[in-house]
């Protein structure tokens, strides 16, 4: 179990217990105030390099930083949980988790659900994981106004998957991120023999479409109004697409979505990096990429086009130079991240698979564990990704319709 020290900080943002079953000097802390979050952040870089397994953009302190920075201090249904582990005052572990109201249930969830895709818990090498994830476990269960914990997209590599058997319930919702490995290929001329005789063919068919519009240019855009621009018509042109195919994304319809990329791109001195990358016909952009870079790392987090201009597939075309900017960049890995859509078998080598875990903490929990996330959830998925597009239009134009004919709730 752990115990309550008697010096409690939790008007300072910071609650600290005891690890039971562990050396006298392994203590438990909980984050609940942006001001201790910032006070973190030489130990959290710090911890990001000495981490036992490599740390994803998500859990880096940059990317935490900038979305609690945008979202927390002014949504009162989402506050910081990051249950922060030391030994000796030295931080040595570090699980981002966030409280949120959601349809009348208490949760946790990885912090920046669901803007950041994967989650994981952050442990210095030379440490047992195993034992700061059971101890927090057994923290959480403690805990009176929380009804579940709820982990999206678990990846098989990560230090949760290592434990969710023996912690966690199995939600049923079976995913892959799939990736491209770019340690296979040493210059242009290698990452272009990757493509058959087929696949070349159908990209020179598309780079000749585009180029009936003007000259064709790929270039990356330096933080600042450029590049914000671009990111705003990017996401706006998403969301037509979306639309056409009665598809939505409440992360890219979120007003705020746009504050916290701009936050993120102006972050210095880090080692995460917002790359946006514009593709232009003659004058006219014609197709964009929202990206992070992060230890090594590419993550492929927007990419979108003209939506009047689908049928010439641009977005195939700024694919393959963003792969190929990364790969002259010194990147080791693209991730494409989840879903593993079928458009993006040739832009990757392999793939993680992921799931989604819960843990109820009260009954409510468990009637919404057991009944909703792990039995009707996936039914519902299921169903949802069988929908055509014009079933879908139908089913959001009421659902939008019901809304408007209620009084707006607090976000």
């Amino acid at each position: 179990m752990l115990k309550s020290l008697a010096a409690d900080k939790a008007g300072a943002g910071v609650q600290t217990q005891a690890l039971a079953g562990a050396p006298a000097s392994a203590t438990l802390s909980v984050i609940t105030s942006l001001s201790a979050l910032r006070d973190l952040e030489q130990q959290w870089r710090a911890l990001e390099v000495d981490a036992q397994h490599h740390t994803s953009v998500f859990q880096s302190f940059d990317w935490v930083m900038a979305w609690a920075e945008t979202y927390v201090w002014q949504r009162q249904s989402a506050s910081l949980h990051i249950l922060a582990g030391y030994d000796d005052g030295e931080l040595v572990f570090l699980w981002p988790l966030m409280k949120a109201r959601r349809a009348g249930f208490s949760l946790l969830t990885w912090l920046s659900d669901p803007y950041g895709q994967y989650g994981d818990v952050i442990c210095r090498k030379g440490h047992s994981c195993k034992q700061w994830l059971a101890g927090s476990v057994t923290f959480l269960k403690r805990l009176k106004d929380v009804d579940i914990l709820r982990l999206r997209h678990v990846r098989a590599d990560s230090h949760v998957a290592t434990q969710a058997a023996a912690l966690f319930f199995n939600a049923n919702l079976p995913e892959k991120a799939p990736f491209l490995d770019l340690t296979l290929f040493t210059d242009d001329a290698s990452y272009d023999a990757r493509y058959s005789p087929v696949q070349r063919k159908r990209r020179k068919k598309i780079r000749k479409g585009i180029e009936a519009i003007g000259t064709v240019s790929f270039k990356r855009l330096p933080a600042g109004s450029a590049a914000d621009a671009a990111m705003q018509q990017a996401i706006n042109e998403k969301n037509l697409w979306l639309a056409e195919r009665g598809r939505i994304n409440r992360v890219l319809g979120c007003p705020g979505h746009m504050t916290f990329l701009k936050n993120l791109s102006r972050r210095m001195g880090g080692n995460v990096e917002l790359v946006v990358s514009e593709m232009t016909a003659g004058e006219k952009p014609v197709s964009w990429e929202i990206g992070f870079r992060h230890r090594g790392t590419h993550y492929g987090y927007v990419t979108s086009h003209v939506n009047a201009l689908t049928n010439l597939s641009p977005g195939r075309l700024h694919m393959d130079q963003s792969q190929r900017d990364a790969l002259k960049s010194g990147q080791s890995r693209f991730d494409l991240m989840v879903p593993n859509d079928a458009h993006k078998e040739s832009w990757s080598s392999a793939s993680v698979d992921t799931n989604d875990y819960y843990l109820p903490l009260s009954v409510p929990g468990a009637v919404l564990g057991h009944v909703y996330i792990r039995t009707i959830r996936p039914m519902l998925r299921s169903i949802y990704y069988r929908l055509n597009a014009s079933t879908l239009r139908k089913l959001n134009l009421r659902n939008a319709g019901r809304a408007n004919a209620t009084p707006p709730k607090e976000s």
